[in-house]
């Protein structure tokens, strides 16, 4: 539980220390839908344009992961990220560890003082014994 108020405090000093700015970014592609067996890894990938500041990756709309130009902000260590350049956009990829069911529903990924996001479905199925 410690370690998990330190992880929101510090999404909580992030976003307070982020200036709000008129914005340009966007997102460009947002992630696709994704059918994971329990226990295995989910992926998902976010294409933004450059200048954001702040990218927040919820499930089924409690903010799981946020990522800052610099370095993502874990509050848990079954969701992480990767990030790549690629044609001089950004995309950032969510990573869903040791799949439980109850990760299955609506993955969005948005961004700071942006109405924009963009979201995708998690289907869970058990394993065949």
């Amino acid at each position: 539980m410690e370690g998990s108020c330190k992880g929101i405090l510090a999404v909580l000093v992030v976003l307070a220390g982020l200036a709000a700015s008129a914005s340009s970014y966007q997102i460009i592609e947002g992630p696709k839908n994704a059918t994971v067996l329990v226990g295995e890894e989910a992926r998902f990938n976010c294409t933004i344009s450059q200048g954001w500041k702040l990218i927040m990756w919820a499930l089924n709309g409690t903010v799981v992961l946020s990522i800052t130009p610099k370095e993502p902000i874990i509050t848990n260590n079954r969701f992480t990220s990767a990030s790549y350049e690629e044609d001089g956009n950004f995309i950032s990829e969510m990573i869903i560890h040791d799949v439980k069911f109850s990760d299955a529903g609506q993955i969005k990924c948005s961004l700071q003082n942006s109405d924009q996001d963009g979201s995708a479905f998690l289907s869970v199925q058990g394993r065949q014994s």
